[in-house]
């Protein structure tokens, strides 16, 4: 009976882990933002039942390539984190962004003690995924859009 009860607990377990890596399945894929000299490519793929990983970077009109930034999207102690890692930015250390919002093909983080954003939020419609950074910027409130398409 013992036995019986350890693999029911287990298989729940798993259970829950992959619905949770199935609410943000969604942001999968090679996104593309083009711009006036180049595009901004923002890469997802799924490492495992609770962790996303991101990267992003610009592809110059020359083809050169330059990083912006890797995220994990990770589902720890029951919440979301989203924790970007931006390039020659916060000492090159991670920031952790708690996940707020959960809900069909969107989600909202947050970290009120960023310096800048205090907020990053993701929506996908269709092939178009929506990206904005916001919040306090030395004292002025600022909101960037990034409106990718899916590759």
């Amino acid at each position: 009976m013992k036995y019986s009860l350890w693999v029911m607990v287990m298989m729940v377990s798993l259970t829950v882990a992959a619905q949770k890596s199935n609410q943000v399945k969604w942001i999968v894929g090679t996104w593309k933002l083009k711009l006036e000299h180049g595009e901004v490519v923002e890469q997802w793929r799924m490492l495992n039942d609770s962790t996303l990983a991101g990267r992003s970077f610009f592809v110059t009109g020359t083809k050169d390539t330059i990083p912006q930034e890797t995220i994990e999207l990770v589902f720890r102690k029951g919440e979301w984190w989203f924790i970007p890692r931006v390039a020659k930015q916060n000492n090159n250390q991670p920031v952790p962004f708690k996940v707020i919002l959960l809900k069909g093909n969107e989600f909202i983080s947050v970290n009120p003690k960023h310096d800048f954003p205090q907020r990053i939020a993701y929506r996908r419609v269709g092939a178009v995924l929506y990206a904005s950074i916001e919040g306090d910027k030395k004292g002025i409130y600022t909101k960037q859009n990034f409106d990718f398409t899916l590759e």
